[in-house]
């Protein structure tokens, strides 16, 4: 009954006993109408038990109504007013000898089931205090009771009783095995969150006491509550022996002024954070410790504090390291860029030097070919001149014995003429050489600019590398239509067109039998001209094409190549000629260079002096 009537007071709303109540209601006008079928039947209809009747379903009525504002309200109403009613019709009628009492047992079950204790001491104080009384009254005379209703009308109201017993009956019997039931659940999941809670606590115990820290919590009055290991070692004691004690007892005396401070203004509800140093007491070592105190609050009250001490001894360490290397860092960087720039002094001049052996290398190689190529007509020139001089040893000696005839003079003239001819052609061809190879020279060995047709000065080149392009078995075709006047440095170009000739022969064509360079030039607008030296060669792989510029970089490392050859080309293309210079290649099809140069070079001065410069170092 209690467990009804307390939750009725917390939870008034409830659907579960609005269902409840609405079932009494319901069993309560079956008694009314029980009772009211034995009055029709036994035709005993009174006044005043109709009257009562009447009552006793107004109250339900009523009742059902305030039930509809508050389930506790309603059922007051319910109580008090069928105890009225049944008073008032048992003092009416045959007092204590009227069926009507079982229906004080039913009422006061309801009471102490639902609304709780104090009421059903009230209903049965009132009840006891009231058949006594009529009792009392009956037997001293000064109360006649009427007589006993017809039997159908006692039946009916002990029926009515009776099935209201009942009903209780069922509810508490229900309520206790539901109670039981969630009791027992209630137990077992206790015993689980109790089973939870154990491990919990242990794997609380074992982070708090593996922590690389010392923890502790104490109380209002700064008594120690808990501490771990890690904390009792600080002050060579164990956690037992310190648990209960206060913190003055145990903190060394000179270190009780600093951190009594902070103590207080946590005590007053801030937290603080500060840094102190701890001599072990048993080792004597002293340690760097970070401290953090937390306040604990109840109810906007201090009720403990909580501790938080870290070992920063090798951090600070650290730091101080740290600091003194930054005091230092100046003098030392100042010292490493002296050194890095020296290393870099002779970086650079040891890559000068080994272009200007380059370039001496690519001027000898140019010499020994046109040299051979020169002995071919200076030899036939010298083999004409011998026999122009034997034919006219021989003439002579005819003339002297007067033995000339018609047929030895035609012939002597027809040698001399055909000797002439060989020897005018030879010459020439060794002149035209060395013409080329003079202008060719004349402009690697002079940084100066001048007017000149592009396709002149492309097929000179060419032309004074073709000795040594012979002994291949590719061929480079030139594709520039005359007229293209260019008013800039032909050394320079010169330059870069005999070490892109030359990378395609080395790189390009490695492997293969048919290669094709061909150098072809367009004049996009008035301003510039492109050219274009594309080859139908292996190609270049991605990787290898992006470091194509760099210095040193070379796939032909140790077989003819040293690295230097695209980085010549790409810095007298952007910083001499003031042009640039971009890539294509495809792996398999071919690589396409193209050179983009002002018509009128503009006034640079050249990085590298012709002297340095690489002639023929491929890639």
């Amino acid at each position: 009954m209690t467990s009804i009537a307390k939750n009725l007071e917390t939870s008034e709303e409830s659907a579960s006993y609005q269902r409840f109540l609405n079932r009494v209601l319901l069993i309560t006008l079956t008694a009314c109408m029980l009772t009211l079928l034995g009055v029709l039947l036994t035709g005993d209809i009174w006044t005043i038990r109709a009257a009562g009747l009447c009552s006793a379903i107004g109250v339900a009525g009523l009742s059902y109504l305030q039930m509809r504002v508050s389930l506790r309200r309603g059922t007051v109403v319910m109580v008090v007013g069928l105890w009225v009613v049944v008073s008032a019709a048992t003092c009416a009628y045959a007092a204590v000898h009227s069926g009507n009492l079982l229906a004080y047992a039913f009422l006061i079950a309801l009471t102490g089931w639902v609304l709780g204790r104090a009421w059903l001491i009230g209903i049965t104080t009132a009840t006891v205090g009231l058949i006594v009384t009529l009792g009392l009254l009956e037997f001293f005379g000064l109360l006649v009771p009427t007589p006993r209703a017809s039997v159908a009308v006692v039946g009916a109201v002990i029926v009515g009783s009776l099935i209201s017993l009942s009903f209780l009956t069922e509810v508490a019997h229900r309520a206790l095995s539901q109670g039981r039931d969630r009791a027992v659940l209630l137990a077992q999941n206790m015993a689980l969150q109790n089973q939870a809670l154990s491990r919990r606590e242990r794997d609380l115990q074992m982070v708090l006491e593996h922590m690389p820290a010392a923890i502790a919590s104490f109380d209002a009055g700064s008594y120690l509550r808990f501490g771990n290991v890690h904390y009792a070692a600080l002050f060579g004691e164990t956690p037992e022996r310190l648990v209960g004690r206060h913190i003055s007892d145990y903190v060394p005396k000179d270190a009780q002024d600093t951190l009594m401070l902070h103590w207080d203004k946590c005590l007053g509800g801030k937290r603080q954070s500060y840094r102190r140093s701890n001599r072990n007491p048993v080792t004597g070592v002293v340690q760097i410790m970070d401290v953090q105190i937390e306040p604990e609050f109840d109810n906007d009250r201090v009720t403990g504090l909580f501790a938080l001490m870290v070992d920063v001894t090798h951090k600070v360490a650290a730091e101080d390291h740290i600091r003194e290397l930054n005091d230092t860092l100046e003098k030392r960087v100042a010292q490493r860029t002296l050194e890095l720039e020296a290393a870099t002094d002779r970086l650079q001049g040891a890559q000068e030097e080994l272009a200007r052996s380059e370039t001496k290398a690519a001027l000898s190689t140019m010499i020994a070919s046109v040299s051979h190529e020169l002995s071919t007509p200076l030899g036939n020139s010298l083999m004409a001149a011998g026999t122009l001089l034997d034919q006219g040893t021989a003439f002579q000696k005819i003339l002297d014995t007067n033995q000339l005839k018609r047929s030895d003079l035609l012939a002597f003239v027809g040698t001399v003429c055909h000797g002439n001819d060989l020897l005018l052609r030879n010459l020439h061809r060794a002149s035209d050489l060395l013409t080329n190879f003079r202008q060719v020279a004349s402009d690697h060995a002079s940084e100066q600019r001048r007017v000149f047709d592009l396709a002149h000065t492309v097929a000179e080149i060419v032309h004074t590398l073709a000795p040594s392009l012979k002994r291949h078995p590719h061929t480079t075709e030139l594709a520039i239509a005359p007229g293209i006047r260019m008013d800039s440095l032909p050394g320079a170009l010169g330059q870069v067109v005999i070490n892109l000739i030359n990378n395609a022969y080395l790189h390009a064509f490695e492997g293969r039998s048919d290669g094709l360079l061909t150098i072809s030039a367009t004049t996009p607008d008035a301003q510039t001209v492109l050219l274009q030296f594309t080859d139908n060669g292996v190609g270049i792989s991605p990787e290898n094409l992006e470091r194509l510029f760099e210095p040193f970089f070379s796939t032909k490392k140790g077989r003819g190549g040293t690295g230097l050859g695209m980085s010549i080309v790409d810095n007298l293309v952007r910083k001499t000629l003031g042009g640039t210079l971009k890539v294509q290649s495809e792996l398999g099809v071919g690589t396409r260079f193209e050179v983009c140069l002002p018509l009128l070079v503009p006034e640079l001065e050249p990085e590298l002096p012709p002297a340095d410069t690489d002639l023929s170092g491929p890639a």
